[in-house]
C-alpha cells in the first residue's frame, strides 16, 4: 500500500498567464509540474503527527523545480519566490502558508466508516433525494414503539424490512415514494408537483406491473410493494386507487396461499402477515366495507356494523317512531334529538348517535360530563380498559366513515363530519398524525361549500359540526391550507355564531365536554380575530396583506416528525379494533 503525494504548479506558474508562454516554454511547460512521488507505507512506523491527526497528511510541493530534489522524500520546503524572507511579513502571499504540512483534503471519517457506506448499497441510483429520504425513514422508524408481533429490541422495519428492501428495487422505490410524499404532505406541499416523487412512484408502479406478469407475482416484495402503493394513494386522498390496490392485494393473497408453514413461522413471515392485516383494515376503513374476519380472530367491527344495521340499506322512519328509537332519542342531547325528530335522519344515524353518546359516557374523565368518570381498579384493568376504549373509538370511526360514504342527505353528511371530528377530540386533544390528513382535507373541501340550511334545527347541527371540524383542524401540528375557511363560512352565514354566549348555548345542545368546550372557545377567538382583521383591511386599503398570516406559526420540524411517525401506530390500532389482529385470538 502506498501514499500518493500530488504535485501542484509553483507559485510562479500560477502568476504567469498562458499567453506569455513562448514556443520554447511549450515543450518544457510540463516539467514545471512535479512528478508523483510514492512512499512505501509501513504500519509499524507512525508519523509524529499521527497522535494529533489520524488521517493522511499532505505536503504541497514547493516552488523549487530542480530535478535533484524530486526524489528526496524528506526535502523541506524552500522559501517562496517573490521576496518572502524570514524577517518579512508573509501574509501577502497565500502560497507561503500552503508550503507547510496540513491535513489531507479528505474529510475526517466518523466511526472508521466511509462516506459511501459499503454496508448500505442502494438498489437504485443514490441521488440526494434517495439518501435524504432513507435517512428520514430510519429516523422515523427509530421512534416507532416496539412491535409485539416480532420479538427483538430493534424495530422490525429496520431489522427486517430495510435489509429486504435493499435487495428488491421496486419495494425500495415504493418506500422512497411513500416517505417522500409523507414529508411533502406534512409540509403542505403538493406531492404531484415534485419531480423526484413522480419518478419514484412511476418506477414502483411500472416495476410492480412487470412483476405481476411473471411467475414471481405473489412474492413478498410484490405484496409489500402493493401495500406501499396503497398507503401512498390513501395519503394523497385517492380512495378509488386504494380500493383498486385492495382488490388486487386480495387476489394476490388468494394465489399465494398461506404465507408460512404452520408451526414454523419465521419472524419475517410474522412481520409480513401482520403488515398485510393492517392494510386489510385500511382498505376496510376507506371503502366502508366490513373486513373479512379470520376464523380465529374476534370480529369487533363486523359485530359493530351488524348492531348499527350498517350492513343494510339506510332506512328513514316516519312518526310514530319505534319504541327502541324513542329510547335512544331520549338519551341524546336536546339539540340532536330535535334534529332527529324534525329532519330527515335514518335509523342507522340515530343508532350511531346513541353509540357516540355511550362512548362519551364511557370515555369520560373528570372534566367530561360534569365530572362523571370511569373508575379503574388495577393496572391490569387499566390496560384492558385502554385497549377496549381504543377498540371502541376505532370501531365508531370506521362506522362513521361508512356512514359518510353511504348517505346522501346533507344534514347526515354534516353530522358525520362533526361526529368524526368530535371522536378525534374525545379520545384526546393531542395533535393528529399524518394518517388523518386525508379526512381533514375532505372536511375543508366539503363544509365551506354547503349552503345555509333552511330549518333552524338543521342550522344548529351545521354550526356544531363546523365547530367540531374547526376544533380538530386546530390540533394539527401546522395549519393546513384553507383550514380557516370552515369556520369563516359559519361566521359569514350565522350572526349568532359571532357571539360566544349564544354560540355556547347552541353547542351545549349537542355532544359537549368541558375540555373540548375550552378548546373550541380558543378556536372561536382566533377565528373572530381573523375576521375582524379582514374587515378592517377591507375598509383600510393601506393595511398590509401579510399581516393576515403574521401569527401563523413556523414549521416545527420535531412536531412534523411526530406527525409522520404516529401514522403506523394508528394502523395497528385500527387492525386491533376491527378484530383483524391475528395476535388477539378469540377467548383471550
Amino acid at each position: 500500500m502506498a501514499i500518493a503525494e500530488s504535485a501542484l504548479p509553483t507559485p510562479s506558474d500560477q502568476s504567469t498567464p498562458a499567453s506569455n508562454i513562448g514556443p520554447k516554454d511549450v515543450s518544457t511547460g510540463l516539467s514545471k509540474y512535479k512528478k508523483i512521488r510514492w512512499k512505501k507505507y509501513d504500519p509499524k512506523k507512525r508519523r509524529l503527527e499521527s497522535r494529533s491527526n489520524q488521517f493522511v497528511l499532505w505536503t504541497p510541493p514547493t516552488g523549487q523545480t530542480d530535478g535533484d530534489g524530486d526524489d528526496d522524500p524528506e526535502r523541506k520546503p524552500s522559501p517562496c519566490k517573490g521576496g518572502c524572507d524570514k524577517g518579512k511579513d508573509n501574509t501577502a502571499s497565500p502560497w507561503c502558508h500552503q508550503a507547510i504540512t496540513m491535513a489531507s483534503p479528505l474529510q475526517p471519517l466518523p466511526l472508521n466508516g466511509t462516506r459511501v457506506d459499503p454496508f448500505m448499497y442502494f438498489p437504485i441510483k443514490a441521488t440526494d433525494c434517495v439518501r435524504d429520504t432513507m435517512d428520514y425513514f430510519i429516523t422515523i422508524c427509530s421512534g416507532f414503539p416496539e412491535d409485539s408481533s416480532v420479538p427483538g429490541p430493534v424495530n422490525p422495519h429496520l431489522s427486517l424490512l430495510l435489509p429486504y428492501a435493499l435487495k428488491h428495487p421496486i419495494l425500495f422505490e415504493s418506500m422512497i415514494a411513500v416517505c417522500r410524499a409523507s414529508v411533502l404532505l406534512s409540509l403542505d406541499r403538493p406531492a404531484l408537483e415534485d419531480a423526484a416523487f413522480i419518478q419514484h412512484r412511476g418506477n414502483a408502479i411500472a416495476g410492480l406491473n412487470t412483476k405481476i406478469r411473471t411467475n414471481q407475482c405473489t412474492d413478498d416484495d410484490a405484496l409489500l410493494t402493493a401495500t406501499m402503493l396503497m398507503t401512498l394513494e390513501y395519503l394523497m386522498g385517492n380512495h378509488s386507487a386504494v380500493q383498486m390496490h385492495c382488490e388486487g392485494l386480495e387476489k394476490m393473497l388468494q394465489l399465494r396461499g398461506p404465507l408460512g408453514q404452520e408451526g414454523k413461522e419465521t419472524d419475517w413471515a410474522k412481520f409480513v402477515r401482520h403488515g398485510l392485516t393492517g392494510y386489510k383494515a385500511l382498505g376496510s376503513f376507506v371503502t366502508g366495507r366490513p373486513p373479512d374476519i379470520p376464523p380465529e380472530s374476534i370480529g369487533y367491527l363486523k359485530e359493530t356494523f351488524e348492531e348499527l344495521s350498517l350492513d343494510k340499506p339506510l332506512a328513514y322512519p316516519e312518526p310514530p317512531f319505534d319504541p327502541d328509537l324513542c329510547t335512544i332519542l331520549s338519551r341524546l342531547p336536546p339539540g340532536l334529538s330535535d334534529v332527529c325528530l324534525k329532519c330527515r335522519i335514518s335509523v342507522q344515524m340515530i343508532m350511531m348517535l346513541g353509540a357516540v353518546a355511550g362512548a362519551t359516557t364511557l370515555l369520560g374523565t373528570k372534566s367530561l360530563l360534569d365530572g362523571v368518570s370511569v373508575p379503574l381498579s388495577s393496572s391490569d384493568d387499566c390496560l384492558f380498559d385502554v385497549r377496549r376504549q381504543q377498540s371502541m373509538v376505532q370501531a365508531l370511526l370506521s362506522s362513521l366513515q361508512r356512514m359518510s360514504l353511504t348517505s346522501v342527505v346533507p344534514v347526515e353528511l354534516s353530522l358525520t363530519s362533526g361526529l368524526i371530528s368530535y371522536m378525534f377530540q374525545l379520545r384526546s386533544l393531542t395533535p393528529l398524525n399524518l394518517f388523518y390528513d386525508p379526512i381533514l382535507r375532505r372536511f375543508i373541501a366539503t363544509l365551506p361549500a354547503q349552503p345555509k340550511p333552511t330549518c333552524v334545527e338543521e342550522q344548529h347541527a351545521f354550526i356544531w359540526a363546523s365547530m367540531a371540524v374547526a376544533g380538530v383542524l386546530a390540533l394539527r401540528v401546522a395549519p393546513m391550507p384553507s383550514s380557516h375557511a370552515v369556520f369563516d363560512h359559519v361566521l359569514d352565514l350565522f350572526p349568532e355564531a359571532r357571539d360566544w354566549r349564544r354560540l355556547n348555548k347552541i353547542l351545549c345542545g349537542f355532544f359537549w365536554t368541558n375540555d373540548i368546550g375550552a378548546h373550541w372557545k380558543t378556536v372561536w377567538e382566533a377565528a373572530m380575530r381573523r375576521r375582524e382583521f379582514l374587515l378592517h383591511r377591507n375598509k383600510d386599503p393601506k393595511s398590509r396583506p401579510h399581516m393576515v398570516t403574521a401569527e401563523m406559526p413556523e414549521h416545527d420540524f420535531e412536531g412534523i416528525r411526530r406527525h409522520i411517525e404516529g401514522a403506523p401506530r394508528v394502523m395497528r390500532e385500527m387492525s386491533e379494533a376491527m378484530g383483524l389482529c391475528p395476535f388477539h385470538r378469540r377467548g383471550d
